[in-house]
């Protein structure tokens, strides 16, 4: 919520210059510390390992993929065809407005039962129902959580050997039915490509964090999540340990490569491996297409 200075009557110009300039700062402080947190992950990705570390964190209410974004998208959809706007023009003031009422009623909710201040959502959805969500929601802290492309695919067929039942893979699997490995990668391939054009469209909002990262030197990786969310100062964290009950599939590290040749056709390989040299992870190894 913005700081409002009060206005005891007219004031020189360079007054009123600096008196602006401290309501913005103490309003850009308010924000970071008390506007909404998402982080923006895969499916696979071991983001239980973040949430380990953020979930105990005084005033942070975390959900773990609760829909909120999802529904600010809808919702928002809906307006645009109710007020005749293109998609990806301005919103309406009333449409704005409604939205912001839905989801302001959803995340009060959270934090009410939980008795926290400030709400940490872990988004599972396409990065693009965060776009709508920043607009709305301008203090928000992102943070885009990546895997490698062959520990994603490793920790999906671990966590399910009799086939993968989740439905937002179920597109990738149609596409690609006689290899999960190719279905598992074109879904890392799309998800991670989005979060990289996220990043890009909000620089100033948006934290990189690699979960082989986490694993390898979790310390100074939590210490650079906390400082960025505005956390670390005020809650004292001198000291991050691991987290005794992360789950098995999220304690990999570094990024692997192994996966058996042959299981990814070479077009799905190239895009993978384009996107794994941005991240600075190691190329996949070649494969012949399935």
């Amino acid at each position: 919520m913005m700081a409002m200075v009060p206005r005891a009557g007219p004031a020189p110009d360079g007054a009123r210059a600096r008196r602006d300039r401290r309501a913005t700062a103490a309003g850009s402080a308010d924000l970071a510390d008390r506007g909404p947190v998402v982080v923006l992950a895969t499916a696979y990705s071991g983001a239980e390992r973040l949430r380990s570390l953020l979930d105990g964190r005084p005033g942070l209410a975390c959900t773990p993929g609760i829909g909120v974004l999802p529904l600010c998208e809808q919702a928002v959809a809906v307006w645009r065809n109710a007020d005749g706007r293109p998609e990806g023009g301005p919103l309406s003031p009333l449409a704005a407005a409604s939205t912001r009422a839905l989801t302001d009623a959803v995340i009060t909710s959270v934090l009410t039962r939980a008795g926290k201040r400030r709400w940490c959502e872990f988004c599972y959805a396409m990065p693009e129902a965060a776009a709508m969500f920043a607009q709305l929601y301008p203090g928000t802290r992102f943070v885009c959580l990546y895997r490698s492309c062959s520990d994603v695919i490793r920790a999906a067929l671990n966590a399910s050997p009799w086939g993968l039942a989740d439905p937002a893979l179920a597109p990738f699997i149609r596409a690609y039915p006689a290899s999960t490995a190719a279905a598992l990668a074109a879904y890392w391939i799309g998800h991670t490509r989005s979060l990289l054009a996220f990043e890009a469209a909000h620089p100033q909002a948006v934290l990189r964090v690699r979960f082989e990262d986490l694993a390898a030197a979790e310390q100074q990786t939590a210490w650079a999540v906390m400082s960025f969310l505005g956390v670390a100062s005020r809650d004292g964290d001198a000291a991050l340990t691991r987290d005794s009950h992360a789950q098995p599939d999220s304690v990999v590290s570094p990024a692997r490569t192994d996966l058996p040749a042959g299981l990814i056709p070479r077009a799905v390989l190239a895009q993978a491996n384009d996107l794994l040299r941005q991240l600075d992870y190691p190329a996949l190894p070649g494969s012949e297409t399935t």
